[in-house]
């Protein structure tokens, strides 16, 4: 409840709100949230901005004041656009559950699973693009300190797109887990598949546990380092890291999710031991602002290549993971990304990927469309609800059918 913008955007420079724009802001009868006021106050006068379309934004305040008024999330932020770059950014609500720290797209955040897609299978393809790993080899070949006696072959790809396996039923306890990471990760390394059914998808962490350990072994390079060299410094994500938020990040910045004790930890209860103990993962540990976010999935758009015109992979990886538009099976994937979900509007179905983390975010970019949206939220309440209404908000965001250049 509250005020709805009819056009806001909120931009970022040098790691801090600097400017922002509202027209034609309409009354509902209530007042506009504190959080939204406290990001005007310090920003209105400064500069004007580019202005959008009323309706989406209309449909993400419903979305989203009602969920804050409900406690199922904190605050929430979102980014939407195409090739051109960001045309819809706009926030709700707030960064800690202390609210205190108003939310922005460019708060930092844990990004939960969010880190599976969205850097360990960016990293893989671009090792790809790079000659140094075969996604359809035996992961064992980057990974020879797997110990445990295998029945048959599990490739790099069966790992990322969760049938390999490594997996435990919903709602059983993970049996390898240890709050000690070195035993953690001995047990990863040393236990065979459960699920001996080739094909059948089990969602595990384990399997992203699995390809950065291999990833490390097959490029001689921590993840972490990789991935700021080759990824997120060419794309330009200055506020991304891995295992931790950006040093310079102030606090005023940091987001706090589900779980953690305060902001800027990180809430997968399996990254957290491995990246406090310098074991690199996929899993989880990726830290990154809404903006951040819509950078790469332009890259996504381009296959491969940045908004400055590096190219970080080609033609060839992106049809490893472009989606099967005839699969309606959740979970369906290619290599990582995910092609379909129960959640997922059926505009969307056979054209987009996406990927979601289980504290409140979800990315999205429409091959078809050539339009993102990316929309992170601080969850703190009904799971099932703030998944599905997060892709309800992405519908809004992507609109209808118009193919962009």
């Amino acid at each position: 409840m509250g005020w709805i913008l009819n056009a806001l955007t909120l931009h970022a420079m040098d790691n801090s709100i600097v400017h922002a724009s509202w027209k034609h802001a309409a009354k509902l009868g209530t007042r506009l949230n504190q959080a939204t006021k406290a990001v005007f106050a310090s920003a209105i006068g400064l500069a004007s901005a580019v202005v959008v379309s009323a309706g989406p934004l209309d449909e993400c305040a419903r979305i989203f004041e009602a969920e804050i008024a409900d406690g199922v999330i904190h605050g929430a932020a979102v980014v939407s656009g195409s090739l051109d770059g960001d045309d819809i950014s706009a926030s709700w609500g707030w960064a800690d559950a202390a609210h205190k720290v108003p939310m922005t797209p460019c708060t930092v955040i844990d990004m939960a699973s969010v880190t599976k897609a969205a850097v360990g299978v960016t990293a893989y393809l671009v090792a790809h693009a790079k000659g140094i790993v075969d996604l359809d080899a035996p992961f064992t070949n980057s990974l020879p300190s797997y110990r445990a006696t295998l029945e048959r072959r599990i490739t790099l790809r069966d790992l990322a797109n969760h049938v390999s396996g490594f997996g435990e039923a919903d709602g059983s306890p993970r049996v390898y887990f240890s709050r000690d990471a070195n035993t953690m990760l001995h047990n990863i390394l040393s236990m065979p598949p459960k699920e001996p059914t080739p094909g059948k998808v089990f969602y595990s962490c384990r399997n992203y546990v699995l390809l950065g350990q291999a990833f490390e072994t097959a490029t001689g390079c921590r993840v972490a380092d990789f991935c700021r060299r080759e990824i997120f410094d060419p794309i330009g994500m200055k506020d991304t890291a891995l295992g931790r938020p950006p040093p310079e990040t102030g606090a005023d910045r940091l987001a706090q999710t589900m779980g953690t004790e305060r902001p800027g930890l990180i809430s997968d209860f399996v990254a957290r031991p491995l990246w406090e103990s310098g074991i690199g993962t996929f899993n989880a540990g990726l830290f990154s602002t809404a903006k951040d976010m819509a950078k790469l999935m332009r890259v996504y758009l381009r296959g491969g290549e940045t908004d400055g015109g590096t190219r970080i992979f080609g033609a060839s990886e992106m049809s490893e993971i472009v989606p099967l538009q005839a699969s309606r099976t959740d979970g369906a994937r290619r290599f990582g990304w995910e092609a379909f979900a129960a959640e997922l509007p059926e505009e969307l179905a056979g054209t987009s990927l996406f990927h979601s983390g289980w504290s409140g975010q979800t990315v999205l970019f429409d091959c078809k469309r050539r339009r993102y949206a990316v929309v992170l939220t601080t969850r703190c309440g009904d799971y099932a609800r703030a998944k599905r209404e997060r892709f309800a908000a992405i519908a809004a965001l992507m609109g209808p059918l118009r193919v962009s250049r």
